[in-house]
């Protein structure tokens, strides 16, 4: 299962994240469910989307394989601001938002 893959990268990635989001009963699949079923489309803009799927139709098993990699980044990029958030309920509001935050 791809949420269970996602989980073992970012813990590889960073395990205080993984660990912060355990801590407080954030299960991947609560948010990344919607990230691998839309692969990313409601997360960023048409231009943007568009582009990486370009990037994964290029890729050998770019839709199943790096869009794994796309998602642990796109949860590491604001890990800073995540593991500052106090608990379950501010981390799924934050985690449901990334689609308005700006993606530089």
């Amino acid at each position: 299962m791809k949420v269970h893959d996602l989980r073992r990268l970012v813990s590889r990635i960073d395990s205080v994240l993984d660990k912060h989001l355990e801590s407080n009963m954030v299960e991947y699949l609560q948010f990344s469910f919607r990230w691998m079923n839309n692969l990313l489309m409601r997360e960023m803009p048409l231009k943007c989307t568009i582009r990486l799927w370009d990037t994964y139709m290029s890729e050998p098993n770019g839709f199943s394989h790096f869009h794994l990699y796309v998602c642990a980044k796109f949860l590491t990029k604001w890990a800073k601001v995540i593991k500052s958030l106090p608990d379950f309920q501010t981390i799924m509001i934050f985690l449901q938002k990334l689609a308005y935050l700006t993606l530089d």
